[in-house]
């Protein structure tokens, strides 16, 4: 068995924002299992996978030796700091930094990166100040360094799990912050192991833009109800109507919350 612990106020302030928005908390689950119920093939979930969810906030990731069985773990570092180091560097906004990274950030650099010069907004938005400009080799070399510090926290992690003893184990990456170009070979490199992107598999009906690594930890929500009869929970709204959730007391609580 292998128990995950959180932090109890952060859990019921999440449960509260969902419950505001007149919807019922069922279970609560932790986002690398459910990155991997959405982005493992049936096979890479038999033989030995770890899930590398790379998000906003924090790095989380999860070890599949078996079908059955997770091991998750978490790091605070996440795309958001690749953000803030390319704002201080490119002395811009984090806005316009968190754009700059989207379209064109990269941990390789290539012979023609010195001369391909991409527009820098000023700071204080003002329409008379012309943009700056710098080239995609420096903002590989910004990114370069934060992403290599996420990846060796991984490869620590990983060298203490039980994955450790899959020496060609595959590490498949999900999450908004994974989408950096070069990502995959860079990981390779660091955690000496295969490594590929992640995406939603086997869930038919998506829009296209559902369909990448940031939506793995959405749609395995929706694979989870039907691998949830594994584990035992108690629904809360099971627990509800213990203490009287009829209709009258529904509307009671509502009004207590929201106002």
């Amino acid at each position: 068995m292998h128990v995950v612990t959180a932090d109890a106020s952060a859990a019921r302030n999440l449960m509260l924002a969902i419950e505001r928005c007149h919807l019922d908390v069922e279970a609560m689950v932790t986002s690398p299992y459910v990155a991997g119920l959405s982005a493992l093939a049936d096979d890479e979930a038999d033989l030995g996978a770890a899930v590398i969810d790379m998000g906003a906030g924090t790095t989380t990731m999860a070890v599949f030796p078996a079908a059955a069985s997770c091991t998750p773990t978490a790091s605070r570092l996440g795309g958001r700091h690749v953000t803030m180091d390319l704002a201080r560097g490119l002395n811009a906004r984090v806005a316009d930094a968190e754009r700059i990274k989207t379209l064109y950030g990269s941990v390789l650099t290539g012979a023609s990166d010195e001369r391909d010069m991409i527009a820098v907004p000023p700071v204080d938005d003002d329409e008379r100040e012309a943009p700056h400009f710098v080239s995609r080799a420096k903002l590989a070399r910004i990114i370069k360094p934060r992403v290599e510090e996420i990846l060796e926290m991984v490869r620590d992690r990983l060298a203490t799990s039980s994955f450790a003893a899959e020496p060609r184990g595959r590490v498949v990456l999900t999450g908004g912050a994974s989408q950096l170009t070069g990502l995959p070979e860079l990981a390779a490199r660091v955690l000496g192991r295969p490594v590929r992107i992640g995406r939603p598999l086997g869930i038919g009906g998506l829009p296209e833009e559902a369909k990448g690594p940031a939506f793995a930890v959405a749609t395995g929500l929706l694979v989870y109800p039907q691998a949830a009869h594994l584990e035992h929970f108690e629904p809360r709204r099971t627990r509800h109507s213990a203490t009287g959730g009829g209709y009258i007391a529904r509307v009671g609580r509502w009004l207590r919350e929201s106002f």
